[in-house]
C-alpha cells in the first residue's frame, strides 16, 4: 500500500466518516453492526423428555439453526427459527427453556436481517421466559440480555442497552469468573456502547480486557475476537490514529477470512472500516476494492433494499466523494438515506449520518444553501442522541461553520467553530490535528471579518500543532 499523504480533515469541509460502532454509532456502531452472539444448544433441553421424538426434532432444528446463522444464511435461519418456535410451543409446560432458546434465535435472526421491529418481541419474551424458567442469574439469561442490548443499540435505546449489558456483565462475572469467552463478549458489547457515546477511555479499558481474554481463550484464532479488534480500531480511528487502526483492521480481516471464509457477511464491517481508514490516509486506490467487495457481500447476504446495506453503501459513497465523483456519491447517499427512512425512526443517529453525508456532497459542489438544512437536521439529531460534547457533534458544528462562512454568516460561523473547538480540545487534546483544522477555520473566518489579530493568533496555534505532528 502506498504511504499516507494526508488525512481528509485538512479540508475545510471535513468528511464525517461512518465507522463500525456508529454503527454501532458509526455504528456506528459505524457505529449498525452485525450482531455476533453466543448461540448454544439449550443447556436445559433436559427439561423435556430427551428421548421424545419432538424433543429430538427440536434439537436437530436448533443445531441446524446454529449452522445456518453462523454461515450468514439468515433467510434459511429464519425459516428454521420459526419452526423451532412452533415446535417448542407444543412442549409442556407451556413456558419452557427450549421455547426461550427458540425465541432468542428468532429475535437475533430478525436483528441480523435488519428487521428490528420484528426482533424486539421475541427477544423480550425470551428474556422473561428464561428468567422465569432458569432463574434471574442463569448464563442463558445473560445471553439474551446481550442480544437484547444489541437490539436496543440499533433502535436508539441507549439507556436500556447499557442496563442490559451491565446486568449481563454482572451475571457472567459472578458465574464464570474473570476470564471467560462469554464475559469477553459482554465486555465488547459494553465497550462498543461507550465508544458510541464518545466515552473513549472507558470503552478502551473494557475492550482491552476483552481482547486479553479472547487471546488467552482461543490463542487469537476465534472469529469473535475480530469484533473486539474492529472496536479497538474504531477508537484509534476516532482519535485519528489511522496507521494503528489499519493494523488492527487488517488483522481482523485476515482472521475472519481464515475462520469464516471470504464471502461471509461478518466481513462487511471490517471491510468498510478498513476502506475508511485507508481513505483517511489518502490511499484511495487501495480502498476501492474493499468498498466494492463489502457492497457485493451485503447485497448477496441481505438484498439490495435492506437497511443493513446502508453501511457498505455509505463507504462506497465516501469513496466516490473522495474522488470528486459527486453525482455518484449523491445518488448513493440518497439511496442510503431512503433505506434508513424506511426502517428507522426519524431521530435515529444513523439518519444523522446519512443527512451529514448528503450535505457534504452539496457543499463540495458549492451548493451551500442546500447543505445547510441537512447539516442542521443532522446536528439536532446528534446532539439529542449523543450529547452536546460528542466528537461527531464537533464535526457537524465544524461543517456548519464552514457552510455559514461560505454563505457570509461570519458571526454564526465563528460561534460554530468555537463550539467545535471546545469539544475537540476536550475529546482529543489541545494538540490534535482535528483541533488544528478548527483553528485554521477560525483563522480564515476572522480574516474574512477583518480581524487580522485574531486570525493570526489562531493560525499560529494551528501551525504549531502541525509542526509538532509532522
Amino acid at each position: 500500500m502506498r504511504k499516507s499523504r494526508k488525512h481528509p480533515y485538512c479540508a475545510p469541509h471535513a468528511t464525517w466518516i461512518e465507522n463500525l460502532h456508529r454503527h454501532f454509532w458509526r455504528s456506528t456502531l459505524k457505529h449498525l453492526t452485525i450482531i455476533i452472539l453466543l448461540l448454544v444448544l439449550s443447556a436445559c433441553a433436559s427439561h423435556q423428555a430427551p428421548s421424545s421424538a419432538p424433543q429430538e426434532e427440536w434439537l436437530a432444528l436448533n443445531r441446524h439453526f446454529i449452522s445456518l446463522y453462523t454461515q450468514g444464511d439468515y433467510d434459511e435461519a429464519l425459516v428454521t427459527a420459526l419452526k423451532e418456535v412452533d415446535l417448542a410451543q407444543s412442549f409442556r409446560p407451556r413456558e419452557n427453556a427450549d421455547l426461550g432458546t427458540s425465541l432468542n434465535n428468532l429475535g437475533v435472526t430478525y436483528s441480523a436481517m435488519g428487521r428490528f421491529e420484528k426482533a424486539r418481541g421475541p427477544l423480550e419474551r425470551a428474556l422473561a421466559m428464561r428468567k422465569k424458567v432458569l432463574g434471574q442469574s442463569h448464563a442463558e439469561v445473560a445471553t439474551t440480555l446481550g442480544n437484547l442490548g444489541e437490539l436496543y443499540v440499533a433502535i436508539n435505546m441507549a439507556s436500556e442497552a447499557e442496563n442490559a449489558f451491565i446486568r449481563a456483565l454482572e451475571i457472567r462475572e459472578a458465574n464464570m469468573g474473570p476470564e471467560n469467552a462469554d464475559l469477553a463478549e459482554t465486555l465488547t458489547n459494553l465497550g462498543e456502547l461507550y465508544y458510541r457515546k464518545g466515552l473513549l477511555d472507558q470503552s478502551e479499558i473494557l475492550l482491552r480486557r476483552a481482547l486479553a481474554i479472547w487471546e488467552k481463550e482461543s490463542g487469537g484464532r476465534h472469529p469473535r475476537l475480530s469484533r473486539t479488534l474492529d472496536s479497538l480500531a474504531g477508537i484509534d480511528q476516532a482519535r485519528q490514529r489511522f496507521p494503528q487502526a489499519q493494523a488492527l483492521l487488517e488483522k481482523s480481516l485476515a482472521l475472519k477470512e481464515e475462520t469464516l471464509g471470504s464471502e461471509h457477511p461478518w466481513l462487511i464491517a471490517t471491510l468498510t472500516n478498513l476502506a475508511e481508514v485507508l481513505m483517511a490516509q489518502g490511499m484511495i486506490a487501495d480502498a476501492q476494492p474493499l468498498a466494492t467487495r463489502a457492497v457485493r457481500i451485503g447485497e448477496l447476504a441481505y438484498g439490495a433494499d435492506n437497511v443493513r446495506m446502508a453501511i457498505p453503501l455509505t463507504t462506497l459513497g465516501n469513496l466516490m466523494r473522495a474522488q470528486a465523483r459527486y453525482e455518484e456519491a449523491q445518488d448513493i447517499y440518497a439511496r442510503t438515506l431512503a433505506l434508513r427512512e424506511q426502517a428507522l425512526p426519524a431521530d435515529h443517529i444513523d439518519m444523522a449520518i446519512s443527512l451529514g453525508n448528503l450535505a457534504s456532497v452539496h457543499y463540495a459542489q458549492g451548493r451551500f444553501a442546500q447543505a445547510e438544512p441537512l447539516y442542521e437536521r443532522a446536528l439536532a439529531i446528534s446532539e439529542a442522541v449523543l450529547g452536546p460534547e460528542h466528537g461527531d457533534v464537533a464535526q457537524l458544528l465544524h461543517n456548519l461553520g464552514v457552510v455559514n462562512r461560505k454563505l457570509g454568516n461570519l458571526d454564526q460561523a465563528a460561534n460554530m467553530f468555537m463550539r467545535a473547538l471546545a469539544i475537540r480540545e476536550k475529546q482529543f487534546g489541545t494538540s490534535s490535528l482535528a483541533v488544528a483544522d478548527t483553528l485554521e477555520a477560525l483563522a480564515i473566518t476572522f480574516k474574512d471579518a477583518g480581524d487580522e489579530k485574531a486570525s493570526s493568533m489562531y493560525r499560529q496555534r494551528a501551525e504549531s500543532i502541525r509542526q509538532q505532528k509532522f
